[in-house]
């Protein structure tokens, strides 16, 4: 190579040429730090998602689970994608903020003190245009997490089919809830949807004991209207049971599912119902084999 050649390229053995790093083999070599982009874009991206994640965390707890089935998953990842854009596109946009005539920037600075709406109400569908989507996927994200809790609870209860094993599991799962969620407006909570399911079950008993007792004095099957009343306060005394459960699962952890479903099989077998007189007796030789 000649020195011509090494001026141009700026060989560090050249006279006056520049510090750029060389290979072994002769040739200049890319580092990435010459990739601006990553720092320009990718970082501030990646800092925006990362605080938006820290931020839905904290709005969605107490409401649900964040990552509680693929869909919410992906609206999730959906509204975190789209944070990390709008920094990115602020980067790409802050060089030209100079250029923005000072009027705008003035209406845009008044247009903050201006009363707005609750939190609650629905939003306008321009000021869900001017959050690029991200309150129209922030919106459906609630919805959704809504929907996997519903979703869970009615799966859960899928395997009881009497009044008497939703009785035994519900107050298994007051206690259980009770010991675990300690704070006073919890506790009010948690006892006040138990009243709600221990009515709904009273009721539901009543109405198949009504039935039952009919039946047997006319000595005839039960009507499609009797069977149709059955089932819908028994219906009822699941939907508030459900409740409940959607307590556990908004306020408790996915390694709880466990012991809940161990609550369920309890309540479902036959040893809740029927219980021996008397403890079977130890043999003399049992303390032995116990050691």
């Amino acid at each position: 190579m000649t020195c011509a050649e090494r001026e141009a390229f700026g060989h560090p053995h050249a006279e006056g040429g520049s510090a750029r790093p060389w290979n072994v083999l002769g040739a200049p070599s890319m580092s990435w730090f010459q990739h601006t982009w990553l720092v320009d874009y990718v970082l501030p991206a990646g800092v925006s998602a990362a605080i938006a994640w820290v931020g839905l965390a904290r709005e969605f707890s107490g409401k649900g689970r964040l990552l509680g089935s693929w869909a919410s998953s992906g609206l999730m990842l959906f509204v975190l994608a789209l944070m990390g854009a709008v920094a990115a596109g602020a980067v790409v946009l802050l060089p030209h903020a100079a250029s923005i005539p000072p009027v705008i920037a003035g209406a845009a600075t008044g247009a903050t003190a201006l009363p707005r709406r609750k939190q609650d109400e629905t939003a306008q569908p321009y000021v869900k245009f001017m959050t690029l989507g991200i309150a129209l996927v922030r919106e459906r994200l609630v919805q959704r997490v809504h929907l996997d809790a519903c979703t869970w609870s009615d799966r859960f209860l899928r395997g009881i089919e009497t009044s008497a094993q939703l009785r035994v599991f519900v107050h298994d799962l007051k206690l259980y809830l009770l010991e675990r969620h300690p704070l006073a407006a919890e506790t009010k909570m948690i006892n006040a949807i138990y009243a709600d399911v221990e009515a709904a079950i009273d009721v539901a008993l009543d109405v198949q004991t009504g039935i039952d007792e009919a039946c047997r004095q006319a000595e005839r099957e039960a009507t499609a209207d009797e069977l149709v009343a059955r089932r819908q306060a028994f219906g009822t005394a699941l939907a508030h049971c459900g409740h409940l459960l959607r307590f556990a699962y908004v306020h408790g952890r996915r390694s709880e599912n466990e012991e809940l479903k161990t609550l369920r099989a309890k309540a479902m077998s036959n040893d809740a119902f029927h219980s021996p007189a008397l403890p079977p007796q130890r043999r003399w030789f049992d303390r032995w084999l116990t050691r």
